[in-house]
């Protein structure tokens, strides 16, 4: 193949969430000299808080930050660049943009791929067009799609009735460099400071935050110096500030708003959670874990792939405070099992959810995608799709 093959992946926005990181770090490591690959964000619903950071890899990148989640002017605009710049394959994340891509893909004759990033329960969240849209424009246009874990798969598979050989498991990944030297427990902090457990994730209804403050309340009573950290932003932030100051425990939990430093975060944190009603494979759990931190996951998504209970971390019932509670004061009052799982979790990363891993499974799919649309056309030859 004389040709690199051209890549355009379409996400909603350029903010601050697990889709956007995972395509931040993904893009760039495809390999140049096979892959040309292009970044079009199609609008502001999450802000574009990480624009400089996507322009920094110095990948070609549009920006037509609609207003709207459809427009016809997205769709020209979307068909127009990937007809100027020859684009071979359409790869889609998140809903607007897989209805906007797939639309594309079957108008200029592009094979799409879509990335599930979490469970079809995140659809019923959306407006009823919406889910109906995306759910037939992913049923009936798309030519593949990739699950972010096993759970993620099976699901589809079973609720929106995707054929099996169509949609692959590559799980979630992030660059584990930066934290693989921090050091196992946390480092010597003042006289009398307690632990603190750490949550990150956007304040939304997903993430479960409001379970979480309830399970706080009940830690509290029993390890008082004890702190609950919440870094991230989102739309129920005030209303989980006046939930903590109603349990009588706002003193004792730090919402930190959006932070960049997220290594010099779990630094300073002895045990991580996560309160999520659903998810896909929380990537800040990776980023925990390869931090050498144990982690309280919910039992839902990818999850259980993630973490072997109680050798990792321990895994408990969505929604339960009581439960959350419980994991959480047995890892407080135990240090040793604290670093032993921590141990473990940098261990599991380093081996099965490093980027490495992501990328070749990433240009595995490109390639083969590429070969069958391109059976009996000539050696470096490209289809007509047009």
């Amino acid at each position: 193949m004389s040709q690199r093959i051209k890549v355009l992946h379409l996400i909603p926005s350029l903010g601050v969430g697990g889709a956007e990181q995972l395509l931040l770090h993904l893009a760039p490591r495809l390999d140049p000299r096979r892959f040309e690959v292009h970044i079009c964000s199609l609008g502001e619903a999450l802000g574009n808080g990480l624009r400089p950071e996507f322009e920094r890899i110095e990948l070609p990148i549009l920006i037509i930050d609609s207003k709207h989640m459809y427009s016809l002017r997205m769709l020209i605009e979307v068909v127009s660049y990937a007809r100027n710049h020859q684009i071979d394959i359409i790869h889609t994340h998140q809903s607007n943009a897989d209805v906007i891509g797939l639309l594309a893909g079957r108008i200029l004759g592009r094979p799409v791929i879509s990335t599930m990033h979490s469970i079809p329960e995140n659809y019923r969240y959306e407006r009823l067009h919406s889910r109906w849209l995306t759910r037939l424009t992913t049923r009936y246009l798309a030519s593949r799609f990739i699950a972010v874990s096993q759970s993620v798969r099976a699901k589809f598979i079973a609720e929106w009735h995707i054929p099996a050989d169509q949609i692959t498991t590559i799980y979630n990944a992030v660059p584990i460099e930066r934290y693989l030297s921090i050091a196992d427990g946390v480092c010597r902090r003042a006289e009398g400071d307690g632990l603190v457990i750490t949550n990150i994730g956007r304040l939304g209804t997903s993430k479960g935050q409001r379970v979480l403050l309830d399970a706080a309340s009940l830690v509290l009573r029993q390890q008082p110096d004890a702190r609950l950290m919440i870094v991230g932003h989102g739309r129920l932030e005030q209303q989980l500030k006046q939930h903590a100051r109603d349990l009588g425990i706002f003193e004792r939990v730090t919402f930190t708003g959006m932070r960049r430093d997220i290594p010099a975060v779990l630094a300073q944190s002895d045990i991580f959670v996560l309160s999520s009603l659903w998810e896909g494979l929380p990537l800040t759990a990776v980023e925990a874990m390869a931090a050498a931190r144990p982690v309280v996951l919910t039992d839902v998504g990818g999850n259980r792939e993630l973490v072997e209970p109680g050798v990792q971390g321990l895994i408990v019932p969505p929604g339960d405070a009581q439960a959350l509670a419980g994991a959480l004061l047995s890892l407080a009052g135990d240090q040793e099992r604290r670093l032993a799982m921590g141990r473990a979790g940098r261990a599991r990363v380093r081996h099965e959810f490093c980027m490495d891993i992501s990328v070749a499974q990433h240009e595995m799919l490109y390639q083969s995608i590429w070969d069958d649309t391109h059976v009996g056309v000539g050696q470096g030859e490209r289809g007509s799709f047009a």
